[in-house]
């Protein structure tokens, strides 16, 4: 009984550990700032990354929109230093500027083309952009194999 217990216990941790694995790479304070079509306002929320998709949701958890992998053709980021007015520096002195960072997903599809820009959390852009990219092209790559056909019987 008690190793029927323990392998319950085990089993249901290497599950649990799985489904996290597949929900993918989420990231909070995410704004979304414009690029995709229907989505006009500013809205924050998090982003989540995975094999298959990017999904953008809001601060409560529900999911706003979705990109596939498969649609995207690169992600990028971005720094912008704001100086700040004279105002502000003679207030404030080295306080007065501030720098944000961007991450951008340009994307395809039938419908046509998108450049979508989220302000995102300092120092994870680059992170981001480059888990896009390695999923996007993992996904080019799988769409351009060629398809693989039943092997021949050995010629007598």
């Amino acid at each position: 009984m008690r190793k029927h217990w323990l392998g319950c216990l085990v089993g249901g941790v290497v599950l649990l550990a799985s489904a996290f694995a597949l929900a993918g790479d989420s990231y909070p304070e995410v704004e979304y700032l414009s690029g995709k079509a229907g989505f006009a306002k500013k809205v924050k929320g998090q982003l989540t990354i995975d094999e298959k998709a990017v999904t953008f949701g809001d601060e409560k958890g529900r999911a706003l929109f979705s990109i596939p992998i498969a649609e995207i053709d690169k992600s990028d980021s971005a720094t912008q230093r704001e100086e700040g007015s004279f105002g502000r520096k003679m207030a404030l002195g080295v306080f007065a500027s501030h720098t944000d960072e961007f991450l951008t997903i340009e994307t395809h599809n039938t419908a046509g083309a998108e450049g979508l820009v989220f302000k995102v959390k300092k120092k994870t852009g680059a992170g981001m952009a480059a888990k896009i990219n390695f999923w996007s092209g993992k996904a080019k790559a799988v769409a351009n194999e060629p398809p693989k056909t039943a092997a021949e019987p050995p010629q007598r």
